[in-house]
């Protein structure tokens, strides 16, 4: 089911270092859905932080990484509500539900892997991460890249906007409002 994603994580390391830090994923990651679930660590200094406790530090933050098997018609007819006896006796049909807007559909009939990223607001760049890796490796499959309040984004410049989501949120948060680990070992 990876094979394919195991020649991302250069691309996806290169890319990430475009965004103001020089960032590396932990050494064992493969894009492996049995091996690699759960946290996923990144290590990373900031170029430019924006406060002196975390100049030429090195930290290290990350997020909840899963992956399975995706079929939108299976996930569709999971989707349809279940007949009654009296309907079913009646030979009436499940009435087609949609998954996402039909252009969204359209791209999804492709799409074989969901990848979920979850993030804690507990560490002040999970989201850095979380939002960064996955915009990524949305622009760099052509996928689509979704949240659970069912907001779907386009993939035209959704790095850059990634990016000034995550420096909108990090620019409100004070010196006091940080939380971070220094990185000690993998």
């Amino acid at each position: 089911m990876q094979e394919g994603f195991k020649d991302m994580i250069p691309k996806i390391m290169k890319r990430l270092n475009d965004f103001d830090m020089v960032a590396s994923v932990h050494p064992d990651f493969r894009f492996d859905a049995d091996e690699d679930s759960g946290f996923l660590p990144f290590k990373f200094r900031l170029k430019n932080p924006a406060f002196n406790c975390l100049k030429d530090k090195d930290l290290k933050s990350g997020f909840e990484f899963y992956m399975e098997e995706f079929d939108l018609q299976t996930t569709k007819e999971n989707l349809k509500p279940k007949l009654s006896f009296l309907n079913k006796l009646l030979s009436k049909k499940q009435p087609e539900v949609p998954f996402a807007t039909p252009e969204i559909e359209a791209r999804l009939k492709e799409c074989k892997i969901v990848v979920s990223f979850v993030w804690h607001a507990s560490d002040s760049f999970e989201l850095r991460f979380a939002s960064l890796t996955s915009a990524i490796l949305t622009e760099l499959t052509n996928g689509v890249c979704a949240y659970e309040d069912e907001t779907w984004y386009e993939n035209k410049n959704i790095v850059d906007k990634a990016f000034q989501e995550v420096i909108e949120y990090e620019h409100t948060l004070t010196e006091a409002d940080l939380d971070f680990m220094e990185f000690d070992e993998w």
